[in-house]
């Protein structure tokens, strides 16, 4: 089976996917630390796919969502985003309608709660010019979205 075909077969078969370094117990990068932190604070159900341990999914995941970095969210399927646009999606509640709409079980107080750490509200430079039309569209770094820092 090739790297793509593991792939799809991966994405495909879990309704929510990380591609990430480490794993979501373990991550081993700060990018990938605060997408899974995300899911996990707010309980959703993921499979995490550790890219370090295969070169051919590290290099293949890149080239099948044409994104070039990790971490890289995938929803039914569909790939969501890295790092930057989970954030966003999180600060503004997208994410929560993401799920929603999919069908994908999360803890709608986890979300306020990473929300009202931020202050209720996506920070400045999150909120324009940057819009969110194509994951592949450049965002700015984000602060991390559970603990606003002071």
């Amino acid at each position: 089976m090739t790297a793509e075909d593991t792939i799809k077969t991966t994405v495909t078969d879990n309704d929510v996917v990380l591609y990430m370094k480490g794993t979501k117990e373990m991550p081993q990068c700060g990018f990938s630390s605060r997408v899974a932190g995300v899911l996990n604070f707010m309980g959703v159900e993921f499979q995490d796919v550790n890219v370090l341990a295969d070169e051919t999914i590290r290099q293949g995941i890149k080239d099948y969502s044409d994104w070039p970095t990790i971490p890289q969210l995938y929803v039914k399927g569909e790939f969501v985003g890295g790092c930057d646009i989970i954030t966003e999606m999180t600060l503004s509640g997208e994410l929560d309608q993401l799920f929603e709409t999919n069908g994908i079980t999360y803890s709608k107080d986890a979300a306020e709660k990473i929300r009202e750490a931020n202050g209720g509200r996506v920070p400045a430079r999150l909120r324009a010019p940057y819009v969110r039309p194509d994951p592949r569209g450049a965002a700015p770094l984000a602060p991390h979205p559970c603990f606003r820092s002071t």
